[in-house]
């Protein structure tokens, strides 16, 4: 449930300072959270919340944005279309198409908390999330299933990697990694990652399972559970009802509705969302301050990425997807 899977003010006029909404939201960039003697960043408030998907977590500033995202996609298919038009294949430009994902990384993060999905598809992502998208790509030509195109599309190693080795195609030479390689070498502008640092991964996975562990949380998840008991339903926490084996299915099964509307009441009964974002984003910022420096490397990386990415579109020919 965390990261961008599938299962990502008034207010401020109101209360006027930088100070109050920090401590309300933990807004980067106020001083709510500052840190305490030892180093470690002081405890954030929970902010009373049902919606998540414009909480912001610390982590977020290390995660590429769909801008970013889109950025990357389209200069990796240019490279790939440019690799391969080396060999004398093509390479098609629905390939690094658009996907539905939860438009933020709190967006689904804690189970449902939109009314609009809760109502209409459940615990299924759906056309009410804002990161839908109805798209169905063609199929791929037929000689994308060509041993040798794959070949040289991926080289004979790990895909995106350079681990293999050189191999004939034809008369030419396909890299260890073929054509994913050489992009992923490229765009990657000299880091060990290409997107999103394994350490970032490692923050967010962490955090999450660090708040699911917070007394705090858990005691809210018991308040919960008798809520959604009294309604006749019976979990334990709010994962369990995601992943109700009864709505694993392709489409929300019956009832699945009425148990996400219940879920989403007795989450806005007992402030669940904004207890358990306060402890996923507290957990973060104790890992964070563990990685300072290398949280630093990363984010000039990231910037140097996104150069990279930005230059080979201002030098590549249109894709025919644009």
């Amino acid at each position: 449930m965390f990261g961008r899977s599938p299962l990502s003010r008034p207010l401020a006029a109101a209360v006027g300072s930088c100070a109050a909404l920090a401590a309300m939201w933990a807004l980067p960039g106020c001083s709510a959270a500052s840190a305490d003697s030892t180093g470690a960043p002081a405890p954030s408030p929970a902010p009373t919340t049902v919606e998540s998907a414009d909480l912001r977590l610390p982590i977020a500033d290390y995660i590429p944005s769909q801008a970013d995202e889109t950025l990357y996609g389209k200069a990796a298919q240019a490279l790939l279309q440019e690799c391969m038009k080396g060999y004398g294949l093509s390479f098609p430009g629905h390939y690094l198409g658009p996907k539905s994902a939860p438009a933020t990384i709190t967006e689904m993060r804690y189970g449902v908390t939109s009314s609009a999905q809760a109502k209409t598809t459940g615990y299924h992502f759906g056309p009410a999330d804002p990161g839908y998208l109805d798209f169905t790509p063609p199929p791929d030509p037929p000689e994308n299933t060509e041993q040798g195109y794959q070949l040289v599309l991926k080289g004979n190693g790990t895909p995106g990697k350079n681990d293999g080795t050189p191999t004939a195609y034809r008369s030419m030479t396909v890299p260890a990694g073929g054509c994913m390689g050489r992009m992923t070498e490229k765009l990657s502008a000299g880091a060990t990652f290409f997107g999103e640092a394994d350490l970032v991964k490692q923050i967010n996975s962490e955090g999450f399972s660090g708040a699911m562990k917070d007394p705090a949380v858990q005691a809210v998840f018991k308040d919960w559970s008798s809520c959604m008991a009294g309604k006749g339903y019976h979990y334990a926490t709010p994962m369990d009802a995601v992943n109700d084996p009864a709505f694993a299915g392709p489409k929300p099964a019956p009832g699945e509705q009425r148990t996400a509307q219940a879920d989403l009441a007795c989450k806005g009964q007992y402030n669940v969302v904004g207890v358990w974002y306060a402890s996923d984003a507290n957990h973060q910022r104790a890992l964070m301050a563990q990685h300072a420096g290398e949280l630093r490397t990363i984010k000039v990386q990231m910037r140097q990425q996104a150069a990279v990415a930005g230059e080979v579109l201002g030098s590549a020919s249109p894709s025919p997807s644009e």
